[in-house]
């Protein structure tokens, strides 16, 4: 086995089985064409390269080879590369794809191992996925913007570039993977709507300082991206956070506890099926903030009160929805956070609640990994793994359970 598969589902098995061909332009963002084809190994897929001439004097074929564990097509010989590629995949990733290579794939024109291979598999019906990368002047350009189109119309999906400092600039890698497992997974999700809170919020002390916690965001994030990926029609209202927030969800951003209760109150209102309350927001705040800054030679008395409850309305306002709070706790037994989810559970009427020791290793704040036990009235699971993991047992169970009903 070539020592670069060994990263091969270190992330997650979301592709796991999946046969993705990368085929590279180009671009000079084809720099990063090697680490888009590791994340994608990384959530389980396996990956050959395929790549034009010109993509070739940017990057070497052997660096490919070394990125994805397998030979790179550069030509087409005899074997009939571009046919076997087409028909081994099951998506087709083009990143980056230039003017000139979404051009002449709107075209149907074949004069590249890419050019050849997208024909391939759009007459084949498989995925294709093409990623812009060129200067801004090219993507503004109204027959290249007629070529997209014609390409959305028999199909293909365009992952829009990041317009910046004149640059239509492909997306980060994280969200091109995103985009990607969107595609490949199943849809077991389709139709419904869920709401997810995440994040710290954070209460003034003064104009400049304030009061917050620890929390990133990553597991509600997590949940989000992976409930939209199976097809779930989704709103992330996040906190304070730094965490990139997932393609294709509406994200709503607030600071204060009170901000994100009213943001989460107005999304109840529009009729959700699963509400995934992960936020870590504030347990108190300052009584009276004050106006000017304080200075650090006064001493201060502040006086701290509770913050409104996020989740405290959510039954009266979502009466048939699915609602999964969260729990954090430090330093705890086992038994004693089974113990504060099921009080949770009954005093908010909640369906489920997900329970995690923050004290522990690898399951406290802005961590990849959690360790947490899910409680329902019918069952108390413990799963210690990756956050993207454990957001999809989290809605694998929501969705047994709402279908039982």
């Amino acid at each position: 086995m070539h020592p670069s598969l060994d990263i091969v589902g270190t992330r997650g098995n979301e592709l796991s089985g999946k046969k993705i061909v990368l085929c590279v332009t180009g671009s000079v963002a084809a720099v990063r064409s090697p680490e888009v084809a590791r994340e994608l190994m990384r959530h389980g897929a396996e990956v050959r390269a395929a790549m034009t001439p010109s993509a070739a004097k940017l990057i070497t074929p052997e660096l490919m080879h070394w990125a994805t564990g397998n030979p790179v097509v550069t030509e087409l010989t005899g074997k009939l590369e571009h046919v076997e590629l087409a028909s081994w995949a099951d998506l087709i990733l083009v990143a980056p794809a230039t003017a000139n290579t979404i051009s002449k794939a709107a075209c149907a024109v074949d004069d590249t191992p890419v050019t050849s291979i997208i024909s391939v598999a759009l007459g084949l019906e498989k995925k294709v996925i093409m990623v812009p990368a060129m200067h801004g002047s090219m993507y503004a350009h109204k027959l290249l913007q007629d070529n997209i189109s014609r390409l959305k119309g028999i199909g293909v999906s365009i992952l829009e570039p990041r317009v910046e400092e004149g640059k239509a600039k492909m997306l980060d890698v994280g969200e091109i993977a995103d985009f990607v497992m969107g595609e490949l997974m199943p849809k077991d999700m389709l139709g419904l709507k869920v709401l997810v809170t995440a994040g710290p919020t954070v209460e003034p002390i003064d104009p400049i300082k304030l009061i917050t916690n620890r929390s990133s965001g990553k597991m509600g994030i997590a949940v989000a991206k992976a409930a939209a990926r199976r097809g779930a029609e989704v709103t992330l209202i996040y906190g304070p956070g730094n965490e990139a927030t997932p393609h294709g969800v509406k994200v709503i951003r607030v600071e204060t506890t009170s901000e994100m209760k009213e943001a989460f109150e107005n999304e109840l209102r529009k009729g959700q099926d699963i509400i995934v309350s992960a936020a870590a927001a504030q347990d108190f705040m300052v009584e009276s903030p004050h106006a000017a800054k304080l200075r650090h030679f006064e001493p201060v008395e502040i006086k701290l009160v509770p913050a409104p409850r996020v989740i405290e309305n959510a039954r009266r306002l979502a009466p048939h929805a699915y609602i999964i709070g969260f729990k954090a706790e430090y330093g705890v037994s086992d038994n004693e956070l089974v113990e504060a989810a099921r009080g949770k559970l009954e005093e908010n009427r909640l369906d489920m609640v997900v329970a995690n020791d923050v004290s522990r290793a690898g399951a406290g704040f802005a961590h990849e990994t959690n360790e947490v036990v899910i409680v329902t009235p019918s069952i108390t699971r413990k799963i210690a793994s990756a956050k993207i993991e454990v957001a999809n047992a989290i809605l694998d169970e929501a969705l047994r359970e709402l279908r039982s009903k």
